[in-house]
């Protein structure tokens, strides 16, 4: 007959287990969260900068639309922050430890790409759609080469 000492043990330990593997998910829905929002932003460049070079006419509609569609993919970013999902667990994340160690430095980085967001989003046409831009590619590039990992 099993002890109630033990019973009472391997429930916890079973409780526990299935806590930590909540967890775990949780923080695996994060990082995925990130990573489909990153994709998104990704997306709305491809609309683009292929104006910007040129390549493709100004589309006010396209480039709403690709801005909608990243705001939409990017509704949670407050919430997929949390400690379990830093570098160097179980979970592979491409965001570097900086986002933890510089909390002022990176919302200072999401608030200049949010500006910059909100700027090409007003442009009413291509003149200053093309003056918006570079702000909004610079915001990108300084926030991956301060806090996102080079791909793993």
């Amino acid at each position: 007959m099993v002890s109630k000492i033990a019973m009472g043990l391997f429930t916890a330990g079973v409780l526990a287990l299935g806590l930590s593997s909540a967890a775990m998910a949780d923080a695996k829905a994060s990082i995925e969260a990130r990573e489909a929002c990153m994709k998104a932003n990704g997306a709305m460049m491809k609309v683009m900068v292929p104006v910007i070079k040129g390549q493709k006419p100004y589309d006010k509609a396209a480039n709403d639309a690709a801005i909608a569609a990243a705001e939409a993919a990017c509704a949670g970013w407050a919430g997929w922050w949390g400690e379990d999902t830093k570098p160097g667990g179980d979970l592979k994340t491409e965001a570097k430890a900086e986002i933890w160690t510089d909390p002022a430095g990176f919302e200072a980085a999401g608030g200049a790409y949010m500006k910059a967001v909100a700027a090409v989003k007003a442009s009413a046409d291509e003149a200053s759609f093309k003056a918006a831009f570079p702000d909004l590619g610079k915001s990108c590039q300084g926030c991956h080469e301060k806090f996102r990992q080079a791909d793993q």
